[in-house]
């Protein structure tokens, strides 16, 4: 049981990490409550405390959200990236989970070679190989469509990694028993080893949705249709146009920042725990 000073000092850290989450936190409760304001509130309220306290609850309290939901396309650019992002999670998961449980658990030639240049890979930022990317689209005739923007994405290094680094501490002897009872190696990758890895799943899927959600440089060159862009490209066709307020434009922004917020709130301990174990492994 913790003593009376234990219990004290306990509530002082507490009170001073939440004094100083709230620094954090400033930016993002400015972004909030000035998106609700026109243009000269907010200016009015510039060099005070009311910037970080939204107006009164009016009739025109949501002018800003509505006027870019209604005279944008941005919902329409919102709900495309959520698709592409959709999609991504399912095929990721699902090629990069069977890669990596190759490089843990299957024996075939040159593995360890296999593992390495995944590694190396793991190094090569995206910006380096993002021109064979397009030249790769381009000569498949892809350009412009949902599998040209999709298919250079599904295989991921880091991700292969991270499957592989769990997947390595799996006990064999459930996949000899599985086999007695005639069960495939691709039927017991899904019925049995993706439910026993959730936090990595988990994992996986938050870190594929945050690059499709933030992304702006790869979609910007396979989309030329208007009907397919993404919230990052259509938030800089918003904000970059002279006749959009500040308001809209903070209003715009806390639209993009609501959904990675959610995703944190949901999944940061699958997260943590995600990342924690696959750095414990060894092999």
């Amino acid at each position: 049981m913790l003593t009376k000073r234990k219990r004290i000092s306990n509530w002082i850290l507490v009170a001073v990490l939440i004094v100083l989450s709230l620094f954090f936190l400033f930016p993002v409760i400015w972004m909030l409550a000035n998106s609700f304001k026109t243009d000269a509130q907010i200016t009015a309220d510039m060099n005070s405390a009311a910037a970080f306290i939204p107006p009164a609850l009016t009739g025109s309290f949501l002018d800003n959200y509505i006027s870019i939901l209604t005279n944008t396309s941005f919902l329409r650019y919102m709900l495309n990236t959520l698709f592409y992002a959709a999609v991504l999670i399912v095929l990721g998961v699902i090629v990069n989970g069977l890669a990596g449980y190759a490089l843990a658990k299957i024996k075939f030639p040159f593995r360890e070679r296999w593992l390495l240049i995944i590694m190396l890979l793991m190094i090569v930022p995206m910006e380096t190989i993002i021109t064979i990317h397009f030249l790769f689209v381009a000569k498949l005739g892809l350009l412009n469509t949902v599998i040209g923007y999709i298919l250079p994405m599904i295989v991921n290094p880091f991700n292969i990694f991270l499957f592989r680094q769990v997947f390595i501490s799996l006990p064999d002897d459930i996949y000899e028993a599985a086999q007695l009872d005639y069960c495939s190696p691709v039927k017991y990758f899904f019925t049995m080893v993706l439910p026993m890895s959730k936090s990595v799943v988990a994992t996986v899927s938050v870190f594929t949705f945050l690059n499709v959600w933030n992304d702006y440089l790869w979609p910007s060159l396979v989309f030329t249709s208007s009907d397919l862009l993404t919230a990052q490209i259509g938030l800089n066709a918003i904000t970059s146009n002279e006749n959009t307020t500040m308001g809209q434009t903070l209003a715009v922004i806390t639209l993009i920042t609501i959904p990675v917020i959610i995703i944190y709130s949901f999944f940061s301990k699958q997260i943590v725990e995600g990342v924690v174990s696959t750095g414990s492994k060894e092999g």
